[in-house]
Order: C-alpha cells, then structure tokens, then sequence
C-alpha cells in the first residue's frame, strides 16, 4: 500500500479534496466516496480508484480493508485530522473518504436477462427499478439502497434523474450505487419498450390511484419493471403509457401517501419475495 503523509493542506495532490461543501463536482470527470463503508464498496466495484484520503486518527481503523481491496498503484494520502474540515469545508468525522473516476461502467445489456437465471440476484424473478425523473440526491440514494438490500437486478434512470454518483447519493446509498447495474438513458420510453417488447419485460407503473390495482391483489411475473415517480408528480402521463399495470398501496383515512423510501421498499420486498 502507497502512503503518503501530507502535512501541507495546499499539496496539489489534495486539490481534489479541496472545498467540497461548494462543489457540486457537476461536469467533472471525478466523483467522491466518504466513510468506510462506501470506500470499501468502492473499492469492490468496478469504477477506478484514483486516490484516497485519510486521517491520522483513522488509519490504523481502514487499513485491513485498503491492504485488501486498493490496487498496488492507488495512492493513499494521510493528513492530520485536525485540519480536514479547513481542507474539505465541512466538519468530517469518518475519517476516510476517496476519489472516484466518473465513467460508464455499465450498458443497458446489463438489465437484460441473463442465460442462468440462478445467478440473478432475486432467483424469483428479474427486478429492475426504473427511476423516469427523481430528482432528489436523498431520494435516489434511498431507492439504490433499497434495491441492493431487496434483491433487485438493476435500476434504469431516465434522463431528468439526477446523479447517484454525487455525494449526497452515494452516501445515503450506503454505497448501494456501487452493488448493482444502473444506466441513465437518452431515451426512456424507447428503452421501456425494448425491454417490454424483446425481452418480456412487464412494466408496472407504481401510483396513487383508487382505479389502480392494489398490491396485496398482484400476481407477479418472472420479468419486472417497477417505475416509481417523484413524490410532487407521480409518474408522469407519457411514462404510465409504457406500463402495462398500475399498481397501489391503499392509504388509510386521513393520509395521502408515503415517501419514496418507504414506498420502494414495500414495492421492491413484495416483488421479490411473493412466491
């Protein structure tokens, strides 16, 4: 492992590192990991490594995982705790965060089906989560999270959706961004419709709507696309004309929805798990 103590926060080689609170890293070809957890599935995943960071105080904690997982080449900075959150611009107390390359690492043949269906992730049946336009960091870490918890293959993202590789949804996430296949597509309808048409795809549009079938009553097929909506909108009309089911979670007296977590969860579980 190549570490590198740096007690000068000015390093050029800290320059990635600098004033992350006003940096939305937008249009960079970089992304950031934090806390040990999400380096580590980093680390696993197939997106390159282009350094990492360290405390003092931290060390000792992270090195196992960096001795096991970081490429030869990888170059680890450690600097005095004290004077991260000058460096970074925010308090940072987990000690360990690292520099990702932003690159696409999957295509959209990754969701498709695969010849053995015992090495799906869900041996029931193919889930891939499809998200036309959240635009909530928060949100969209949430359904990442939830769908490599939950068994599901994949997540397609429409082009208005935001990015999972920004700080916010990486580490709401828990690093799920880095567990399983994701594609942001250029065309979301044309794609809904490939999948539905070549590869037997049944597209479930997930809404609020008395008309709507509820989800205890679904029976489930072996190839699932699950759309879930933003929680101001919904799905939107051109999206639920792709769908071949709407699908519901009657509320009681009194409330009017879930959040999109909670939500996904239920979805996602009642999807993978019914027999």
């Amino acid at each position: 492992m190549k570490i590198e103590k740096l007690d000068a926060f000015s390093d050029a080689r800290l320059a990635p590192y600098q004033n992350l609170r006003d940096r939305t890293l937008r249009g960079e070809s970089l992304f950031i990991a934090e806390g040990d957890l999400v380096v580590e599935r980093l680390l696993k995943s197939r997106y390159q490594t282009e350094s990492v960071l360290v405390s003092d105080r931290a060390l000792e904690r992270v090195s196992p995982i960096l001795e096991r997982y970081l490429p030869e080449e990888v170059p680890v900075y450690t600097v005095p705790f004290e004077g991260m959150e000058a460096l970074l611009g925010f308090p940072f107390h987990q000690g360990v965060m690292a520099i990702g390359k932003r690159e696409d690492v999957w295509k959209l043949s990754d969701l498709m089906p695969i010849e053995s269906p015992e090495k799906q992730r869900n041996p029931r049946r193919r889930i891939i989560a499809v998200l036309p336009d959240i635009t909530k960091p928060d949100n969209v870490g949430v359904v990442f999270r939830n769908c490599a918890a939950l068994g599901a293959d994949g997540i397609l993202l429409g082009p208005q959706a935001c990015d999972p590789l920004s700080r916010r949804g990486l580490r709401v996430s828990m690093g799920g961004v880095f567990q399983l296949p994701w594609v942001k597509t250029e065309d979301l309808e044309r794609d809904l419709d490939l999948l539905r048409r070549e590869f037997g795809y049944v597209c479930c549009g997930t809404v609020l709507s008395e008309t709507a079938e509820e989800l205890k009553n679904v029976r489930w097929g072996e190839r699932i696309l699950l759309c879930f909506g933003n929680e101001y909108d919904g799905l939107k009309p051109e999206t639920l004309a792709h769908c071949d089911l709407q699908v519901t979670i009657p509320m009681a007296c009194g409330v009017d929805s879930l959040n999109l977590g909670v939500s996904s969860g239920i979805f996602l579980y009642e999807a993978g798990f019914q027999e």
